[in-house]
């Protein structure tokens, strides 16, 4: 599909689901479209042009790799040795999101008889400032007829000795209307307390919208959660909710040993979407070692994580 000034894969099944994927800024997913008993809806708010995906300073949309959130300073320390990332949020000193973003990824897109599948392919080869570590990247997105999309994000180490990672996803969810007039039900989690900088002070703390769904109204998040356990089937599930249409979407993640137990919610300025990411670690973890994935040499992890469509709490 072309655009104007900017090139989209897209992903379609048989029912009219679709998934824009924009390769020239790191494969984000732009454009999520479900059916429902409203019809066809778009739960995932894009970006609606080159400039604007340019100069995006919300990071709407992007997979995170290799630091996740903030990092102090854009410094940490591993094994030893000291390490420089570029800061791109200089009013708080912190390097934001790695640079997966930036890298164009291959892209083979596969139509099945229920599902789309789109596989990307990032090449890290450690020439990025302040991460000289080499990593094959994979993200497989997979759209179903069943209103629902799940992500795999792989990571591979190639190189002769240990590398430090973190991987997510940064998606802003919307469901034509405000964000004050939804609820939210996160899994049971404690929120981590941030300081000027929004960086962690250590300190854990319990949240309503953890126990219940909650009406959101004029809260405004910009907060982490650690996830305190998974359910029964070793997912945690996040709930947006709309009273007044009847339906929203469950964000799941694959959690527990080895999976992605931390959530990051942040409330859009214009209130019309909500940023809810499945992360792996949490805030300066490269710091803090909060969550930190430590991927030993020729050594991979995989990461799971989506959305589906949800008609019923």
């Amino acid at each position: 599909m072309s655009h104007p000034d900017y090139s989209a894969k897209i992903l379609r099944t048989s029912n009219g689901n679709s998934l824009e994927l924009v390769p020239e800024f790191g494969g984000l997913t732009n454009r999520l479209q479900f059916q429902s008993p409203k019809g066809l809806i778009d739960v995932i708010a894009g970006l609606p042009n080159k400039s604007a995906m340019e100069n995006d300073k919300a990071y709407r949309n992007i997979p995170i790799f290799p630091v996740i959130n903030r990092l102090r300073d854009g410094r940490y320390e591993f094994e030893g040795k000291t390490y420089q990332l570029p800061v791109n949020e200089p009013a708080r000193n912190n390097a934001l999101h790695g640079f997966l973003h930036h890298i164009q990824p291959d892209v083979t897109v596969t139509e099945k008889e229920n599902s789309s599948e789109a596989l990307l392919r990032y090449q890290c080869d450690g020439a990025q400032p302040g991460y000289p570590f080499k990593a094959d990247v994979e993200i497989l997105y997979r759209l179903n007829n069943q209103s629902e999309l799940a992500i795999e994000f792989t990571v591979r180490n190639r190189n002769k000795f240990s590398m430090p990672i973190g991987v997510g996803w940064h998606p802003y969810f919307a469901l034509n209307e405000k964000v004050d007039d939804l609820s939210l039900r996160l899994p049971p989690a404690k929120r981590l307390v941030v300081d000027e900088r929004m960086l962690p002070t250590g300190e854990r703390v319990r949240y309503d919208f953890s126990n219940a769904l909650h009406p959101i109204g004029q809260t405004a998040f910009d907060d982490c959660f650690a996830i305190e356990s998974p359910d029964e089937t070793g997912f945690s599930k996040t709930i947006l909710w709309s009273e007044s249409q009847k339906l929203g979407l469950e964000i799941w993640q694959k959690s527990g040993r080895n999976g992605l137990n931390y959530l990051q919610v942040c409330t859009a300025q214009d209130r019309m979407s909500i940023a809810i990411e499945s992360v792996s670690c949490g805030i300066d973890a490269f710091n803090t070692g909060d969550g930190l994935i430590t991927l030993p040499p020729d050594d991979s992890f995989t990461a799971h994580m989506g959305v589906r469509l949800a008609t019923s709490v």
